[in-house]
């Protein structure tokens, strides 16, 4: 059975730097292909600390949805644990193009012959990772940006990570069986590149996925209990949605 684990749901700065919640990353099983999204500060040792333990080794890939620190700061430590400290050469990378390249990468060349193959993430273009087939949703963020649909034998799995609300996004993520957001901010505010919840209510109702999960929470979003305002929403618009704690897993029986 295919499952979605949260090992941390911290959002903005504040709360990663303070670790209100952690900042780790997610950790992805369909169709028995084990992905890990956006491995931020401290994705290693949640890996070890949760219980059952995930191994790095059963990892198929890693994906970077954008090179923020606290979607990347652990791909490199992540990347080799995967390979067996490098003695394996194994696994994928799907990142951005600057998350790779340019002036500021985030990818540290010495990992990068322990990996298979590096993609380039680009709008239009569909990857696949075993039996995983992942397509990239452009994103309105400080930097390049991806959001991710997940294909499997086991439905499909959206991820709306950070980015600007736009209003063909409920659009691009139709089909959605389950849909994750990043939802920092409980208000909306015009110079922050990040949604809030009106705005993730939006993309909800317009995609009607068979389960809404909100994560990667800011102070406002924790000050207002996540796990209430879900409820609320889970009621107004007669859609499921929860909440994201540190550790939770959504298993495929509760999307499917």
């Amino acid at each position: 059975m295919g499952y979605v684990k949260f090992l941390g749901t911290a959002g903005a700065r504040f709360v990663v730097a303070r670790q209100l919640r952690y900042s780790a990353g997610t950790w992805i099983e369909l169709s028995g292909t084990q992905l890990l999204l956006d491995p931020g500060p401290g994705t290693l040792l949640r890996c070890r600390k949760v219980r059952p333990a995930l191994d790095p080794g059963k990892l198929a890939g890693v994906v970077l949805s954008h090179k923020h620190l606290d979607h990347s700061t652990d791909v490199n430590i992540m990347v080799e644990a995967m390979a067996e400290s490098g003695r394996k050469k194994r696994g994928v990378l799907l990142a951005p193009g600057d998350a790779l390249d340019g002036d500021d990468p985030v990818v540290l060349k010495y990992v990068r012959p322990f990996l298979e193959r590096i993609e380039r993430l680009e709008e239009g273009t569909t990857y696949r990772v075993n039996e995983v087939e992942i397509r990239p949703v452009r994103h309105v963020h400080g930097v390049e940006t991806y959001g991710l649909i997940l294909d499997s034998s086991e439905g499909r799995v959206g991820f709306v990570v950070d980015t600007k609300f736009t209003p063909e996004l409920p659009e691009r993520y139709a089909g959605c069986d389950l849909l994750v957001l990043n939802v920092v901010r409980r208000e909306w505010s015009p110079d922050v590149d990040h949604l809030s919840l009106p705005e993730a209510i939006e993309i909800v109702k317009g995609v009607k996925p068979k389960l809404a999960v909100l994560t990667h929470f800011g102070m406002t979003m924790l000050r207002g209990k996540p796990w209430e305002l879900a409820a609320q929403i889970s009621e107004k618009i007669g859609i499921p949605v929860i909440a994201a704690s540190d550790g939770l897993t959504v298993e495929t029986a509760q999307w499917s």
